[in-house]
């Protein structure tokens, strides 16, 4: 048998790498997309399951785990984060109050509504971000994405007056939050813009802020008195859900930052749109819940658009790339997502947050903005965690 040529070796070595790279790339993606189903189900499952009725002391839980978790993991060297800037943190006391308003407001809401059609309440976010857009930067986007966010809207109206289960608290709670989540993408892309803060640092303030908040609001809405005579308190199950509960909301973020590293930033996007479709699909089942024909229709024409939606962007993206590539006369380099020195910063996609890579050319600050991991000067849309 012929010994392979070093012409071979190097073309098998090249396709050994490149199917590496795929399946790092499939997996960061199922990981991110399980994870931020698996963190609602989980929520969901210890207010329906557990009839446990504090969302703010969950939401303590969680911001005091994702404090300890990244202190950790910087500590082994796993995460870096940048040396704390006084200044920067107060700046992003704002952005952490609208955060916290706006995890508490999710956990309100999702003790009184189905995973389903909170889910389709969620999705209000976009059309709050476009108007908010239209109202601060005077941007309409285009035809084909204003018709994909009025089909997924139209699709909650008609899921909501066919819901079987239908509580006026409740939605308006999702409604809410989904107005504050929209604000939330809106000033963390400023702060991103104005501060340049990396991914972990961003969340590190962000959840420092959120603690002592989430702890005022669990005193002042009497949530102590409840947590401690709750009857399962010191039930071992119970225990494991609520710290499975408080991890999954640290595991997700870093699912997020993991899933750009190994793709790019449209990867996630795309995959946080579709895993609503599959999240409010699995909650049918998952929690038992009775619909009728109504309701299925508005969640399909929900579905329908929210898949549009990912379509109508990952295209989009690929024309911006394909129309720089025309003009350098270069097809587009890929960002080197696995280099350490390549921190990554919160920018806004839209509706979502995801990580995008920047190379740093004149010192922090002076950075070539790398938008959804390709190399281009294309401007950016402005600057997820969960």
């Amino acid at each position: 048998m012929p010994l392979p040529t070093h012409h071979q070796d190097l073309h098998g070595n090249k396709g050994a790498a490149a199917r590496k790279m795929r399946v790092a790339g499939i997996s960061a993606a199922l990981f991110y997309g399980s994870m931020s189903v698996a963190s609602v189900f989980l929520n969901k499952a210890i207010f329906q399951v557990w009839r446990y009725r504090y969302p703010a002391s969950l939401v303590t839980g969680q911001t005091v785990f994702t404090v300890l978790a990244i202190f950790l993991l910087s500590n082994l060297g796993v995460i870096k984060i940048a040396k704390f800037n006084k200044t920067h943190f107060k700046r992003v006391f704002l952005v952490s109050a609208v955060f916290q308003l706006k995890l508490v407001l999710d956990m309100s809401a999702l003790v009184l509504v189905n995973i389903p059609m909170y889910g389709i309440l969620k999705s209000a976010t976009t059309p709050f971000v476009m108007l908010l857009d239209y109202l601060l930067r005077q941007r309409v986007p285009s035809a084909r994405i204003q018709g994909a966010v009025w089909l997924t809207t139209c699709g909650g109206f008609v899921a909501g007056y066919g819901d079987l289960y239908f509580d006026p608290l409740g939605y308006a709670l999702a409604l809410a939050s989904a107005a504050c989540t929209a604000c939330y993408v809106v000033l963390v892309g400023k702060i991103g813009d104005d501060l340049q803060l990396d991914s972990f640092t961003l969340l590190l303030y962000n959840s420092l802020w959120s603690t002592p908040l989430s702890l005022a609001i669990t005193v002042l809405t009497g949530e102590v008195q409840g947590v401690m005579t709750f009857p399962d308190l010191f039930d071992p199950r119970f225990i494991a859900a609520f710290v499975t509960s408080c991890a999954s909301a640290f595991v997700l973020n870093y699912a997020t930052y993991l899933c750009t590293r190994v793709n790019d930033a449209l990867t996630t996007s795309v995959v946080g749109r579709t895993k609503s479709v599959v999240q409010g699909v699995g909650g049918l089942f998952a929690f038992a819940v009775e619909i009728g024909f109504v309701n299925v229709a508005g969640l399909s024409l929900n579905s329908a658009g929210i898949l549009w939606y990912a379509y109508e962007k990952y295209a989009d993206e690929r024309r911006r790339n394909a129309a720089a590539a025309n003009q350098r006369g270069a097809p587009p380099k890929l960002a080197k997502l696995s280099d350490a020195n390549h921190p990554h910063f919160m920018t806004r996609n839209d509706s979502q947050l995801t990580l995008s890579p920047r190379v740093q050319s004149g010192g922090f600050g002076g950075a070539e903005l790398t938008r959804h991991a390709r190399v281009s000067h294309n401007e950016q849309n402005g600057t997820h965690a969960r």
